[in-house]
């Protein structure tokens, strides 16, 4: 039998502990660590207010954040120091700048989070930005309450905000079909629908404070998000060519790597961890059909329990999830086909990504060059190659005749639509 594997937190100490936040807080704009976040939780859920400043003040002792991070030994001073001092290009505790908008007043407010800190004697103590204290002490309506046992856990950051943000909907139409009397059907979801580069905002993926003009074009009463995405890959070609930036490419820019690292990622964590899970679907606009928002369907897990069966059944893919499949085979394969070649490939893989990336890594490592890459890639696909090729001199991939595996076969086979 399987050993089931250990948290690697110690839950027990979280149970029944809660924290709150205001709705535009959960909603703000701007980037911090996931260590950063789950601090600030913990903090605020204890912290107490000083009436002298009107500031909130958490005091958190080293002991407890041992036991509540599984740092078993040591102190836990140097992870205070990594977030205080962190590495190059990561936020610090006290970077961290957030922009929340009221988009029925169209004010707008950047401030920092947490003001200062200080760690002695094992005991952490931070102090909280006084014009947020409003959002977070003794808080009556328009907030939203997440329990730690379910948050600390998570291990994305984006996971992490996912969460806030789609629980914090999840409760806001729940109450509000409440308060309507509505007769609930609690099998049905919750829909919600975010722009892309709002929900990147939202994230920390593109972050305001970095460039002034991304602030003003949130000022905006019709905020053009389009110009936004402009703005952060200009910021990123300015960084690169300073010698601070990696690729010169937004972080993200391409939709297929933003869902796999984020949403399919958050996906998972939430269903796992959570009280709610959510499917997604991106929403397709304009000349040649460029994702620019996500429909959410937010479910209850505690009274839509998905039937075994459901879990392992097939599902169906839409003409356009094809596409965005056939544009991620198009990343992986570091040749020039043509989206023909590309839909063959992702018929005889059964649209699973994993067939692809294991053929591609066959016809790396294969020597000798390949003129058909669309015949090897079926044929190993097909075959399920699991090393690399040793072409002889007859029937080679090398030689591979077009016309032993035309198009028209691969339609016939593979394109039944």
């Amino acid at each position: 039998m399987t050993k089931k594997k250990e948290s690697s937190y110690d839950l027990s100490i979280l149970k029944g502990r809660h924290y709150s936040k205001s709705n535009a807080l959960i909603n703000a704009k701007g980037t911090t660590s996931l260590l950063a976040q789950k601090i600030f939780s913990v903090g605020i859920q204890q912290a107490q207010l000083d009436n002298m400043t009107g500031q909130l003040v958490a005091t958190l002792y080293g002991s407890d954040l041992r036991r509540i991070f599984s740092n078993k030994s040591g102190s836990f001073y140097d992870h205070i120091k990594a977030l205080v001092e962190p590495e190059k290009e990561k936020a610090s505790l006290l970077d961290w700048r957030i922009i929340y908008t009221n988009d029925s007043t169209q004010e707008l407010e950047a401030l920092n989070v947490v003001t200062d800190c200080k760690f002695k004697d094992g005991i952490l103590e931070m102090r909280y930005n006084n014009k947020i204290t409003d959002q977070l002490y003794q808080l009556k309506e328009n907030y939203t309450m997440f329990s730690l046992e379910e948050t600390i856990p998570l291990k994305s950051i984006y996971s992490y905000r996912m969460y806030e943000i789609l629980k914090s909907e999840f409760d806001k139409q729940s109450y509000v079909a409440h308060k309507r009397g509505e007769n609930l059907d609690n099998s049905e979801p919750y829909i919600l629908v975010m722009n892309l580069t709002d929900l990147k905002l939202r994230l920390g993926i593109i972050d305001p404070t970095e460039n002034r003009e991304i602030v003003n074009a949130l000022k905006k009463s019709n905020v053009d998000f389009g110009y936004i995405e402009q703005l952060a890959q200009e910021t990123a070609e300015k960084k690169k060519a300073k010698g601070t930036g990696k690729t010169g490419k937004a972080k993200y820019s391409n939709f297929t790597t933003f869902r796999k690292n984020t949403l399919d990622k958050a996906k998972k964590e939430l269903d796992e961890t959570t009280s709610i899970r959510f499917e997604y679907e991106p929403i397709r606009t304009g000349t040649g059909g460029k994702t620019n928002s996500i429909r959410f369907m937010i479910y209850d897990k505690k009274t839509t329990k998905v039937k075994a069966a459901e879990k392992v059944q097939i599902r169906v893919l839409t003409p356009e999830e094809k596409e965005d499949f056939i544009d991620q085979v198009n990343e992986i394969i570091d040749e020039k086909l043509k989206v023909k070649d590309l839909r063959a490939i992702s018929e005889a893989a059964e649209y699973d990504i994993s067939k692809v990336e294991k053929a591609y890594k066959v016809l790396c490592l294969s020597p000798g060059r390949v003129e058909n890459i669309t015949g090897f890639m079926i044929k190993a696909i097909k075959d399920g190659y699991e090393e690399p090729v040793v072409r002889q001199k007859k029937n080679t991939f090398s030689n591979f005749k077009q016309n032993e595996y035309t198009y028209d076969d691969i339609e016939a086979q593979l394109v039944d639509n």
